[in-house]
């Protein structure tokens, strides 16, 4: 009897995480909740009609359709994923996760599905998100290998990268650029060394520091080049990941300038920069952060608002935008901007 209520307590917390693990603007979504089920979910009570595929654009559409009232589980294949697709009258909406259910790398995730100003679409399966590599076990590099991953963008530091070498896929091709975004001589970082070894610090003064880390971001934009010139490089049947150690901050602003090139509302950018909030608390419970504060540590694993509204901010004040400050500084020109926007939305 113990078992199988220990059974149930973890099904319903799955449940329970994965209810919470969306977008505010999004009106339907899946996650999943273990390795052979998807929880779908809607925003409200619309009986959408779901459909399953195994690729964005190879729906089953002559299948039966699942009516969807407030919940739906789906069975699922291990390390194999699954696109939906919510019909309701004339409004068709074409998902799937957007957290991968990975066992070494709780915060990866798709940038996709996420609608832009002008009523285009993320593309699903194409721009991926992630923390450390270092750690992958064998299933979640078969996942990398599997969603063609072929491109990996990594934005730490030489000291991060001594310590934890990425780790691909065995007899895998995968093209590696490095650029870090902060150096561990950057002033930014400095700073926040210094307060993680005061044993006098409040987790106010850790919030303070990372707004002002956030702020020092953008004076290393020129840094993000490489990771543009990947993504207008790579194929149109080529996925790329990009990745710094915990994939919230580096790894954040990195997302919140790809998503304003493909036209995302700033809103529900820093919805999705917000959602690394979810998965990146484990952090407080592991490595040097383990060592102090827990109150310390919670400041540092976690993300705010603030925080990346703070790089936006200095951003705004100094260009005017954040297109007219990746024109300026990393020649981002319209053209570029717009072949962007051909390849990875539709």
């Amino acid at each position: 009897m113990k078992k199988i209520f220990i059974l149930f307590f973890i099904i319903q917390t799955q449940v329970a995480f994965a209810q919470n693990a969306h977008l505010p603007v999004e009106k339907v979504w899946a996650e999943r909740i273990s390795s052979t089920q998807y929880l779908i979910k809607s925003a409200d009570k619309t009986k959408w009609k779901i459909y399953e595929g195994e690729l964005p654009r190879q729906m089953r559409w002559n299948s039966k359709a699942r009516i969807l009232k407030d919940s739906l589980i789906v069975e699922a294949t291990p390390l194999q994923r699954k696109y939906f697709a919510a019909v309701y009258k004339k409004d068709t909406i074409i998902f799937s996760e957007r957290r991968f259910f990975m066992e070494q790398s709780p915060n990866f995730r798709d940038l996709g599905g996420l609608k832009t100003a002008d009523g285009k679409t993320v593309a699903w399966g194409r721009i991926f998100r992630c923390g450390d590599m270092g750690k992958l076990s064998d299933n979640d590099l078969q996942m990398i290998a599997q969603q063609n991953i072929k491109h990996v963008v990594d934005f730490r530091n030489e000291q991060e990268v001594a310590q934890s070498p990425d780790k691909y896929p065995a007899n895998y091709e995968i093209k590696r650029v490095w650029t870090s975004i902060s150096p561990s001589n950057d002033e930014g970082m400095k700073q926040l060394y210094v307060v993680m070894s005061n044993p006098n610090a409040m987790a106010d003064d850790v919030e303070r520091v990372f707004e002002g880390f956030y702020q020092q971001m953008p004076n290393n934009i020129k840094n993000y080049a490489p990771f543009f010139n990947t993504l207008l490089e790579a194929n149109e049947n080529e996925s790329v990941l990009f990745h710094c150690t915990a994939g919230k901050d580096r790894t954040g602003l990195g997302a919140a300038l790809i998503l304003s090139v493909l036209g995302v509302p700033e809103e529900t950018i820093i919805q999705e920069y917000y959602l690394s909030n979810r998965y990146t608390k484990y952090l407080a419970n592991t490595g040097m952060l383990s060592q102090i504060k827990p109150a310390i540590a919670n400041v540092l694993a976690g993300v705010q608002r603030k925080y990346i509204i703070a790089s936006l901010n200095v951003i705004k004040a100094k260009y005017g935008s954040v297109i007219n400050m990746l024109e300026q500084e990393i020649g981002l020109d319209q053209s570029k901007r717009q072949l962007l926007i051909k390849k990875y939305t539709f």
